[in-house]
């Protein structure tokens, strides 16, 4: 009888997003006042159609084009939550995440019209596309291509540190390999079912974020 390979969890959610923080970091630190820009941190909920619920947190890097577009560049990550994620946060035996469950990474592009630049309180709307890192504790699933559009509003000094919070919609679909590991009635099979996952769906961001290099 052949005897499957387990399943193996992959790591590479937390290597991608230390690598992606570093890159935003020295892009960030080498801005002169001619590429002026932001910083962002944040904290996120995504709410996907197939994958539940999803928080998570990322970093993100923008430049201007101009008095009123820009650029931006960002980098997320997500898990998949417990049915009850809040009260699992008193609850040590319950934990926030599904124990086997998708991670997700976000790499994102994308430009942004600012509606009011240098202002206190400055609307904006961005979209693009993004590469979409993903990992399962159950199969086997292979990184994805999709987009995210984007409504904003930015709160505080438009030459210093500020408050915003946007919501946002992502489309991506995921396959999922199931591959068990052995059938102990059957000889010399090998049964591999490919899943789609629709991801699609609604967010929101909110952090701070940090400027650079002059006016915004």
């Amino acid at each position: 009888m052949k005897r499957l390979t387990p399943l193996r969890k992959g790591a590479r959610g937390a290597r991608t997003l230390l690598f992606a923080t570093s890159a935003i970091l020295v892009l960030a630190l080498g801005a002169t006042p001619a590429s002026a820009g932001h910083f962002n941190l944040f904290g996120s909920y995504w709410d996907t159609k197939d994958a539940g619920d999803t928080a998570g947190g990322g970093i993100g890097l923008g430049f201007p084009l101009g008095q009123r577009w820009g650029i931006d560049l960002r980098a997320s990550y997500y898990e998949e939550l417990s049915n009850e994620p809040l009260k699992a946060i008193f609850d040590d035996d319950d934990p926030v995440f599904q124990r086997r469950g998708l991670q997700v990474l976000p790499l994102e592009i994308g430009l942004r019209y600012n509606f009011s630049p240098g202002n206190r309180a400055n609307f904006y709307l961005g979209g693009g596309g993004a590469y979409y890192l993903l990992d399962s504790d159950f199969g086997e699933v292979d990184d994805e291509v999709g987009g995210y559009a984007l409504l904003g509003l930015d709160l505080g000094n438009p030459q210093g540190v500020s408050f915003f919070v946007e919501g946002f919609w992502r489309t991506v679909e995921a396959k999922v390999s199931f591959d068990p590991e052995s059938f102990d009635d059957i000889d010399d099979i090998e049964l591999v079912d490919r899943v789609p996952v629709d991801l699609d769906g609604l967010g929101i961001n909110a952090g701070l974020s940090w400027r650079f290099g002059g006016r915004r």
